[in-house]
């Protein structure tokens, strides 16, 4: 029986490295044309990235790279596949005079995968949630495997994946004290969605230049809740996942002072009878059913973190 299509979904950031020297500072990693090419040339084994743990070592690649931007009826959708194989491994070996410790290996090495999609029109990542590489240091390396494309085409910016919380996972947290008397933050704002809530606080750091801004914000009496206030917008560009971390809130509910943190795990997506499919879809591309499979794939990941009204005037 076909099983589901499992996913996590992240947000996409641009982390400009900061120890350059000025004359590095204009090459930057900007546009989604600029972004889709890094993520093409990431499926270039040159680029793979080992690890080794006590007892195994593995390498991480990202290979399959396909750009969906058709199917997906111009919705500009990059379709990825991270494997991690199994190069070798510690641990008891059976032989004709009894069994011993050694190290084993293989060739070609057996691997593990997770299907990626990259939808660049929203700047979100769907990672597939998967039994085999979810409990893995998989998004270290994914992240360290497109930093490095990145720089070897000299520019100094790094990719980050922020997981996205679910719907009102910060924004409902921050309502649901009665007085707020801290909330301490990290945001990032390279290419914010930008909402009724959001444009004044986007506007006032892209006035200063400033593409992360780290708030510890307190008020013993508590702070505005107001939509229109600076908590209120911060919480939104956080819950939306341009952020760093998590977001940590104190205050009081009733008469009972809490503190809480939220924004670490991700909100999790699921295509019904899909895996299967998705994980072949290289060599289904042709057929109906890829259109459909692309679709639910978008409208599920609408579905889970719906994309905020714009600000009047933009569209």
């Amino acid at each position: 029986m076909a099983r589901k299509f499992s996913f996590s979904l992240f947000r996409l950031n641009i982390v400009d490295a900061e120890d350059m020297f000025p004359a590095d500072l204009s090459n930057r990693l900007r546009g989604d044309v600029a972004i889709k090419r890094i993520l093409e040339l990431s499926t270039n084994s040159e680029f793979d990235a080992t690890q080794e743990t006590r007892t195994a070592e593995f390498a991480w690649s990202l290979r399959e790279y396909l750009d969906l931007t058709e199917l997906a009826g111009g919705r500009e959708l990059v379709h990825l596949v991270l494997a991690r194989s199994l190069l070798k491994k510690d641990g008891l070996i059976v032989t004709d005079d009894g069994i011993s410790h050694g190290t084993s290996a293989s060739y070609p090495p057996l691997a593990s995968a997770a299907v990626v999609f990259f939808d660049l029109s929203r700047h979100l990542v769907a990672v597939e949630h998967t039994g085999e590489l979810s409990q893995t240091a998989w998004k270290d390396f994914l992240e360290k495997i497109l930093s490095s494309v990145v720089f070897s085409q000299g520019m100094m910016s790094q990719i980050s994946l922020e997981p996205v919380p679910e719907k009102d996972g910060i924004v409902g947290l921050f309502l649901s004290f009665d007085r707020v008397t801290r909330m301490k933050l990290t945001l990032r704002l390279p290419n914010p969605e930008l909402n009724r809530y959001t444009k004044a606080l986007y506007d006032d750091l892209v006035r200063g230049g400033i593409r992360e801004v780290t708030q510890d914000m307190k008020n013993p009496n508590g702070m505005s809740k107001a939509e229109d206030a600076r908590p209120y917008a911060s919480a939104v560009l956080a819950e939306q996942g341009y952020k760093v971390g998590d977001v940590y809130m104190e205050g009081l509910k009733g008469e009972k002072f809490e503190q809480v943190t939220s924004g670490t795990d991700a909100v999790r997506g699921n295509v019904k009878s899909l895996r299967d499919f998705i994980r072949g879809l290289s060599q289904n591309l042709k057929t109906k059913e890829a259109n459909k499979v692309v679709a639910a794939i978008t409208a599920e990941i609408d579905r889970i973190h719906p994309e905020m009204e714009p600000h009047e005037g933009e569209s």
